[in-house]
Protein backbone atom coordinates (compact mmCIF):
# COMPACT_ATOMS: atom_id res chain seq x y z
CA UNK A 1 0.00 0.00 0.00
CA UNK A 2 1.30 3.75 -0.65
CA UNK A 3 2.46 5.45 2.04
CA UNK A 4 1.61 8.57 1.38
CA UNK A 5 -2.79 7.15 0.48
CA UNK A 6 -2.42 5.40 4.19
CA UNK A 7 -1.53 9.08 5.30
CA UNK A 8 -4.20 10.76 3.65
CA UNK A 9 -7.09 7.83 4.66
CA UNK A 10 -5.85 8.40 8.63
CA UNK A 11 -6.07 12.06 8.55
CA UNK A 12 -9.46 11.64 6.54
CA UNK A 13 -10.88 8.94 9.36
CA UNK A 14 -9.68 11.07 11.82
CA UNK A 15 -10.97 14.73 10.79
CA UNK A 16 -14.60 13.79 10.69
CA UNK A 17 -14.76 13.38 14.52
CA UNK A 18 -12.21 15.82 15.30
CA UNK A 19 -14.41 18.77 13.83
CA UNK A 20 -17.40 17.88 15.03
CA UNK A 21 -15.80 17.26 18.45
CA UNK A 22 -14.49 20.75 18.01
CA UNK A 23 -17.88 22.46 16.53
CA UNK A 24 -19.73 21.23 19.53
CA UNK A 25 -17.45 22.56 21.93
CA UNK A 26 -17.69 25.52 19.97
CA UNK A 27 -21.33 25.84 20.33
CA UNK A 28 -21.28 24.76 24.20
CA UNK A 29 -18.71 27.87 25.25
CA UNK A 30 -21.06 30.00 22.72
CA UNK A 31 -23.80 29.52 24.59
CA UNK A 32 -22.54 29.17 27.54
CA UNK A 33 -21.27 32.80 27.48
CA UNK A 34 -24.54 34.02 26.26
CA UNK A 35 -26.01 32.94 29.04
CA UNK A 36 -23.60 34.61 31.66
CA UNK A 37 -23.70 38.00 29.70
CA UNK A 38 -24.76 41.56 32.09
CA UNK A 39 -28.08 41.45 30.69
CA UNK A 40 -27.51 45.66 29.30
CA UNK A 41 -28.42 46.14 33.31
CA UNK A 42 -26.54 47.47 36.59
CA UNK A 43 -23.51 45.25 35.28
CA UNK A 44 -24.95 42.29 37.75
CA UNK A 45 -24.66 38.88 35.85
CA UNK A 46 -26.92 36.16 36.46
CA UNK A 47 -27.37 32.78 36.23
CA UNK A 48 -30.07 31.27 34.57
CA UNK A 49 -32.20 29.02 36.97
CA UNK A 50 -32.47 24.77 36.22
CA UNK A 51 -34.38 22.68 37.98
CA UNK A 52 -34.84 18.57 37.70
CA UNK A 53 -37.70 19.08 38.16
CA UNK A 54 -40.60 20.13 35.09
CA UNK A 55 -42.73 23.06 36.55
CA UNK A 56 -46.28 23.19 35.97
CA UNK A 57 -49.45 25.30 36.18
CA UNK A 58 -50.44 26.68 39.24
CA UNK A 59 -53.67 24.95 39.89
CA UNK A 60 -56.61 27.77 40.09
CA UNK A 61 -60.32 27.01 41.23
CA UNK A 62 -61.78 29.61 39.59
CA UNK A 63 -63.91 29.32 36.97
CA UNK A 64 -62.44 29.53 33.16
CA UNK A 65 -63.66 32.80 30.94
CA UNK A 66 -63.44 30.51 27.93
CA UNK A 67 -67.80 29.73 27.38
CA UNK A 68 -68.35 25.95 27.73
CA UNK A 69 -69.83 26.37 24.25
CA UNK A 70 -66.79 27.06 21.97
CA UNK A 71 -68.67 25.84 18.30
CA UNK A 72 -68.74 28.81 15.68
CA UNK A 73 -72.37 29.00 14.86
CA UNK A 74 -73.16 29.07 11.20
CA UNK A 75 -76.35 31.27 10.16
CA UNK A 76 -78.37 28.81 8.10
CA UNK A 77 -79.70 31.37 5.99
CA UNK A 78 -76.07 32.38 4.57
CA UNK A 79 -76.66 28.76 2.32
CA UNK A 80 -74.12 26.31 2.13
CA UNK A 81 -71.50 27.26 -0.74
CA UNK A 82 -70.63 23.41 -1.33
CA UNK A 83 -73.93 22.85 -2.71
CA UNK A 84 -74.98 24.12 -5.67
CA UNK A 85 -77.71 26.46 -6.13
CA UNK A 86 -81.30 26.09 -7.32
CA UNK A 87 -81.92 24.61 -11.06
CA UNK A 88 -82.11 27.38 -13.37
CA UNK A 89 -82.23 27.38 -17.11
CA UNK A 90 -79.65 29.72 -19.30
CA UNK A 91 -79.65 30.20 -23.37
CA UNK A 92 -77.11 32.39 -25.52
CA UNK A 93 -74.50 31.06 -28.01
CA UNK A 94 -71.46 29.61 -26.46
CA UNK A 95 -68.31 31.01 -26.95
CA UNK A 96 -64.54 30.11 -26.05
CA UNK A 97 -62.98 31.19 -22.87
CA UNK A 98 -59.54 32.88 -21.87
CA UNK A 99 -58.11 29.93 -21.20
CA UNK A 100 -58.09 26.36 -23.60
CA UNK A 101 -60.38 24.01 -23.25
CA UNK A 102 -62.84 26.83 -21.49
CA UNK A 103 -66.32 27.60 -22.31
CA UNK A 104 -68.57 30.60 -21.43
CA UNK A 105 -72.14 31.75 -22.08
CA UNK A 106 -73.50 34.83 -21.52
CA UNK A 107 -76.74 35.16 -20.36
CA UNK A 108 -78.91 38.53 -19.23
CA UNK A 109 -75.51 40.01 -18.35
CA UNK A 110 -74.35 37.69 -16.46
CA UNK A 111 -71.30 35.43 -17.75
CA UNK A 112 -71.23 31.79 -16.71
CA UNK A 113 -68.58 29.35 -17.00
CA UNK A 114 -69.78 25.86 -18.64
CA UNK A 115 -68.61 22.78 -16.74
CA UNK A 116 -70.62 19.45 -16.19
CA UNK A 117 -70.91 16.11 -18.10
CA UNK A 118 -72.62 17.95 -21.58
CA UNK A 119 -72.61 16.24 -25.12
CA UNK A 120 -69.78 18.25 -26.67
CA UNK A 121 -71.50 18.03 -30.18
CA UNK A 122 -74.21 20.01 -28.52
CA UNK A 123 -72.05 22.52 -26.36
CA UNK A 124 -69.53 23.72 -28.08
CA UNK A 125 -67.73 27.24 -29.15
CA UNK A 126 -70.04 29.06 -31.44
CA UNK A 127 -73.00 27.10 -30.76
CA UNK A 128 -76.00 28.32 -30.09
CA UNK A 129 -77.72 26.43 -26.80
CA UNK A 130 -80.19 25.90 -24.01
CA UNK A 131 -78.98 25.05 -20.76
CA UNK A 132 -80.43 23.82 -17.66
CA UNK A 133 -78.22 23.14 -14.62
CA UNK A 134 -77.13 24.89 -11.31
CA UNK A 135 -74.56 27.94 -10.29
CA UNK A 136 -71.88 26.54 -8.15
CA UNK A 137 -69.85 29.84 -6.39
CA UNK A 138 -67.93 27.26 -4.27
CA UNK A 139 -66.28 25.96 -7.14
CA UNK A 140 -62.71 25.90 -7.96
CA UNK A 141 -61.58 26.52 -11.74
CA UNK A 142 -58.56 26.48 -13.64
CA UNK A 143 -60.86 28.62 -16.19
CA UNK A 144 -60.69 31.77 -14.10
CA UNK A 145 -63.75 33.84 -16.07
CA UNK A 146 -67.48 33.33 -15.59
CA UNK A 147 -69.90 32.33 -12.29
CA UNK A 148 -69.29 28.78 -12.60
CA UNK A 149 -72.61 26.74 -14.04
CA UNK A 150 -72.71 23.00 -13.91
CA UNK A 151 -75.16 21.76 -16.73
CA UNK A 152 -77.49 18.78 -16.39
CA UNK A 153 -79.51 19.20 -19.42
CA UNK A 154 -77.66 20.72 -22.62
CA UNK A 155 -80.58 21.50 -26.08
CA UNK A 156 -79.51 22.71 -29.02
CA UNK A 157 -81.23 25.89 -29.98
CA UNK A 158 -80.07 25.64 -33.85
Amino acid sequence: MNTQTSRVRLSTGLTGPLVGAFIGALMVAVLAACGAGDGGTDGETTTPATSAEPSSAPETTEESPVPDETTPYLDPSLGDSSKPGSSMTISGTVEAGVEAGCLVLEHDGTVYGIFGDYDSSVVYAGATVTLQGKVDDGMMSTCQQGTPFVVEVAQSSD
